[in-house]
Formats: C-alpha cells, sequence, structure tokens
C-alpha cells in the first residue's frame, strides 16, 4: 500500500469522480435535513391541532340550558323538529349566539344562530312560535336567566298576530347538568 502527499493547491484538481462523491454525500446530507425539517414541522402542527381540540372539548359548562317539548312538527332556522323532548343549549352571550339543539337520547340535531337579539323578556323562558306558510315556526326563544330574547326570524317577531291561534309560546324548563 502507498501512500500519498498531496500538496493543499492540488486538492481543489481533485479528480471529477471524487468531486461527483463529495457532491453526491452533501445533497444527501441537505436532503436528510429537509426531510427532518419537514417531519419536525408536521408533528408540531399534529400535536398543536390535539392539544387546541382537547381546549375547546373542556370549555366550561353552557351559559344555558333548557328543555322544551314539541307536539307538531316546527320549522326553526333551516332545520325541521319532529314533536318529541328536546334541550337547547348556549355556550356564549358573545354574538351571533349559537344554540345547540338536541333530542332527548341526546344526539345533536341542528344548529341554531339567532340574527338579533332584544333585552325585553316577558319574565318566562319560551320558544315563541307562530305560523309560516301554514307550518309552525320558531321565531324567538325568550330567556329570562338570561335577559334576553334571541330572534332567529326578523320577519315573524316583528309582525303582529293577527289572530290568536295563529300565535303560540312554548315553555321552556331550565335545565341543569
Amino acid at each position: 500500500m502507498r501512500y500519498e502527499l498531496r500538496p493543499q493547491i492540488l486538492h481543489a484538481f481533485v479528480g471529477p469522480k471524487q468531486n461527483m462523491v463529495r457532491d453526491k454525500r452533501r445533497n444527501t446530507m441537505r436532503e436528510n435535513r429537509r426531510i427532518t425539517g419537514t417531519m419536525l414541522l408536521l408533528a408540531t402542527l399534529i400535536v398543536s391541532l390535539f392539544f387546541a381540540g382537547a381546549a375547546l372539548a373542556q370549555t366550561d359548562s353552557p351559559t344555558y340550558v333548557g328543555k322544551f317539548t314539541l307536539t307538531q312538527p316546527t320549522h326553526w332556522g333551516m332545520s325541521v323538529l319532529k314533536p318529541g323532548t328536546y334541550t337547547v343549549s348556549i355556550n356564549s352571550t358573545v354574538a351571533p349566539i349559537v344554540g345547540v339543539i338536541r333530542n332527548a337520547d341526546g344526539d345533536t340535531i341542528c344548529f341554531v344562530v339567532s340574527q338579533a337579539s332584544d333585552a325585553k323578556t316577558n319574565g318566562l323562558n319560551a320558544l315563541l312560535i307562530k305560523e309560516k306558510s301554514g307550518q309552525p315556526t320558531v321565531h324567538s326563544l325568550a330567556l329570562t336567566e338570561l335577559g334576553r330574547v334571541l330572534i332567529y326570524d326578523p320577519s315573524l317577531a316583528n309582525e303582529r298576530p293577527q289572530e290568536a291561534r295563529v300565535s303560540r309560546t312554548v315553555p321552556v324548563m331550565m335545565a341543569k347538568k
């Protein structure tokens, strides 16, 4: 075996085969760093989404939970509620106020968003229902504990009842968990 000492000036003139090997090693290292960085970024993103979901799941209890019973199919927003017992949960009184409607089994039926709010309550917790196109339709939800009437259909809420049978009220009982 022979060992040859090369002067430093000739180092720049190493053959093309050795340059290719050195460049290949550098490119492989760069690629490994990119893959490692991408994997670390992806793992951080997944962990942050997991913790954000866990934080949302542990929010405080709802601001209001009420229970009501319908005796006939009733429109509320874009949904039609069948006759039965339901609960309405309101998590925040910050606009827009979103209510979650659940059936007796606890299954989420729909979400309803209040388009407006009024501070005039008549002392009752109640669903205010009027007929619209021949169908009973929820136009407001009066909540005495919150001191608000949540309006879901402003056209019906502002309309004066023409006959006593056209407008009706369904009591909403306060439900605590």
